[in-house]
């Protein structure tokens, strides 16, 4: 500032540094969660896509706090997580310049929401894609061929990572080019404004999230083990707010809606058309 005479700190993270747009929507994992062999096989990271935010009232399990066995009011992001299609699997060695691929393997069948990643117009392309490479599932000398990269990959590798794709036909967007990922195998009313219902499994998070409606996001797991009593915390739902949030809502369902308002002069349009 022209008039300040001495040095201050400076405002806002460089961590955010540069302040554009970024190159890609989908976010890039560049670590993963070290290898427990102890726990079962699970994926280490999911793609979901933010429906919106709506506010909660819950009970505060903190012993020791002043807010403990009260309720609080508290704002929250639903992400909708459809179930993800493992179609194929990457192996990784490594050496001293770090990782490098050893085999990857694709699935016989892949749907046409992946192999549309793959086209830039796939209306006008001739749809060839993983064609050549599904034959080698179907002759005996392909099979063995994919037995012997299986077998050596569990010889040789150390990371063993899945290609995975979300299921856009289970979401109520417009898109239908799926979002692939390389994800790391461990261990072993109306809906929103927007976005639509929510139809599917969903992540609720706490306060929001950075990104617009409908923005795929990635999830992965912590690499940190969460020692903190916050973080253990046991929620308590008590209420979810589902009024409309376009304008001010005031009804939770479509039935308390109807009831307060009662009959309508669309309804009794539609009544007599379907007389």
């Amino acid at each position: 500032m022209s008039h300040r005479k001495f040095s201050a700190p400076r405002h806002g993270s460089l961590g955010f540094l540069p302040r554009k747009r970024s190159s890609r929507h989908r976010g890039k994992v560049k670590s993963f969660p070290k290898d427990d062999s102890s726990k079962p096989v699970h994926l280490t990271a999911f793609l979901g896509y933010k429906a919106g935010m709506t506010h909660i009232v819950r009970e505060v399990d903190r012993p020791g706090s002043k807010v403990n066995k009260k309720e609080v009011v508290e704002a929250v992001t639903i992400v909708e997580t459809p179930p993800m299609v493992v179609v194929g699997i990457v192996g990784y060695v490594e050496t001293p310049r770090g990782l490098r691929t050893f085999k990857t393997i694709f699935a016989e069948h892949i749907s046409d929401e992946c192999k549309r990643r793959f086209y830039k117009n796939w209306h006008k392309s001739k749809k060839k894609a993983f064609t050549k490479y599904c034959k080698k599932w179907q002759d005996d000398d392909g099979k063995k061929q994919l037995e012997k990269d299986f077998s050596s990959m569990k010889k040789y590798c150390q990371v063993i990572r899945v290609i995975a794709h979300t299921q856009m036909r289970l979401l109520p967007l417009r898109q239908k080019k799926a979002h692939l990922m390389e994800i790391q195998v461990n261990g072993g009313t109306g809906g929103f404004v927007h976005y639509g219902e929510v139809t599917n499994d969903f992540v609720m998070l706490k306060g929001c999230v950075v990104g617009t409606k409908k923005r795929v996001l990635t999830l992965r797991k912590s690499l940190l083990v969460q020692t903190k009593r916050r973080a253990l915390e046991k929620i308590d739902l008590k209420f979810i707010d589902t009024t409309s949030k376009f304008g001010h809502g005031r009804f939770q369902t479509v039935e308390e809606k109807k009831a307060f308002m009662g009959p309508l002069k669309k309804d009794r349009i539609a009544k007599e058309e379907g007389a």
